[in-house]
């Protein structure tokens, strides 16, 4: 069951750049950013509603609003960098966020990494610059696709806060209790300047109106299905079969949009595989924390 579960939180997590670029043709980046959240909350509602236990939004604890304020840039800057690029340029957001949650396991939560660690991050590193660069000249690199790593590269360090937000809230909080929260903050903070910034850029249709309710339907209820996979699988299936979605995104992306796919981008994608899979092995780290850390 639990391997069931951690698949259907790939095929989810796989499709969320081919909804956001389907969505960006109507509208734009901000405004799907806004619905990812208004929706995913509604549907985490329902889900605590129906489940018919107490309804708790937890707002005293500064790792809410953290995790609220990295979330609020992973989805801004990776819808943006969807909507002006490819649909598979947004698998950037995966590597980047490994490397990251590594250097803040050493620097923040004083933990120590073992030379396998750094190694798997050195892959990752490798494979971002073979997708970033996919064969394209120095000039067009710098002129475009680097600017559009960067984005992502900045979307990954939102995703990496709100993940140890998660980490740190998850012993005190119920999971469900925690992202209604968490989400519930970031719509009310994105509603605030919606109405300066929101815009149609296209005809709104019945595909639009789709893409947004199954982004909403991934943004709330993904991580809830995730998190009770994990307690039925050993963490190193639910890392490789999670970070497999990434093949799934190069798939649908050239199977429904027909992006260029090339060498070097399924190149770069087999090596920040391989270096995830390696930091998701019981011998890349070993856990030494110097403090406790207190969601407070």
């Amino acid at each position: 069951m639990g391997i069931l579960l951690l698949l259907l939180c790939t095929l989810m997590w796989s499709f969320v750049s081919i909804l956001v670029k389907a969505t960006s043709f109507s509208v734009d980046s901000y405004t799907i950013t806004f619905f990812r959240f208004f929706l995913g909350v509604i549907f985490l509602f329902v889900f605590i509603w129906m489940s018919k236990r107490k309804l708790k939004i937890y707002w005293k604890s500064k790792w809410i609003w953290y995790g609220a304020l990295g979330k609020i840039l992973n989805y801004l800057l990776e819808n943006y960098g969807v909507s002006i690029g490819y649909a598979y340029e947004q698998i950037l957001v995966t590597p980047f966020m490994t490397i990251f949650m590594l250097l803040f396991s050493v620097f923040y939560f004083k933990e120590k990494a073992t030379f396998i660690s750094w190694i798997s991050v050195t892959l990752c590193l490798i494979g971002v610059i073979l997708i970033s660069w996919n064969g394209l000249p120095i000039q067009d690199l710098m002129q475009f696709d680097f600017y559009l790593t960067f984005i992502f590269a900045l979307s990954a360090i939102g995703a990496s806060i709100h993940f140890m937000s998660q980490k740190i809230l998850v012993e005190r909080m119920d999971a469900g209790d925690m992202n209604l929260s968490i989400f519930l903050y970031c719509s009310l903070i994105t509603t605030i300047p919606l109405p300066s910034h929101a815009k149609w850029t296209g005809d709104f249709n019945e595909i639009t109106v789709l893409a947004l309710i199954a982004l909403g339907l991934i943004t709330g209820i993904s991580f809830l299905i995730y998190a009770k996979a994990l307690k039925n699988v050993s963490f190193l299936m639910a890392a490789i079969l999670g970070n497999s979605s990434v093949i799934f995104t190069i798939l649908w992306s050239w199977l429904i949009f027909k992006e260029p796919i090339t060498k070097y981008v399924l190149e770069g994608s087999v090596l920040f595989l391989i270096g995830m899979s390696l930091l998701s092995l019981p011998s890349s780290k070993v856990l030494k924390p110097k403090k406790v850390i207190k969601a407070s």
